[in-house]
């Protein structure tokens, strides 16, 4: 399967997901989705063999600790099928998936995975590390 025909797989399954005939893109080609406070992105690799990532960076502006990195593996001792990690700043969740087999049902479930655990873990990770969530409750 090439990257275009895997990127237009991956479009249907989430217009059929989010209900809609236009994705909005960022300027990296990227489908950035919001879930309450969190916001996640959907993306096609650009290697083979190629993966789609569902990613979101839960919090930015984070000090690196023990604590922090304790809290992240009890996150994903949790939740099977994501990873909760830290890099340069950011907490972030991500799920990756073999775009050659993707089916519609993993997709959805990895979307709902990732924006689930985010919208979750946001406040109570921000509460007890700082930083800041990609958008404050209400916005």
């Amino acid at each position: 399967m090439s990257r275009e025909s895997t990127v237009a797989h991956v479009e249907k399954i989430l217009r059929a997901y989010l209900e809609t005939d236009e994705l909005v893109r960022d300027e990296e080609g990227d489908v950035p989705i919001r879930r309450g406070s969190a916001l996640y992105y959907v993306r096609v690799g650009r290697h083979e063999p190629y993966r789609v990532e569902v990613v979101s960076s839960v919090l930015s502006e984070v000090e690196e600790s023990y604590e922090l990195l304790r809290a992240l593996n009890e996150i994903n001792a949790g939740i099977y099928g994501i990873q909760a990690y830290y890099r340069k700043g950011r907490v972030i969740f991500s799920a990756d998936l073999l775009a050659e087999t993707l089916r519609a049902e993993e997709l959805e479930r990895a979307c709902a995975l990732i924006s689930g655990a985010a919208d979750k873990y946001d406040d109570e990770l921000q509460a007890k590390f700082g930083g800041k969530k990609t958008f404050e409750d209400g916005e």
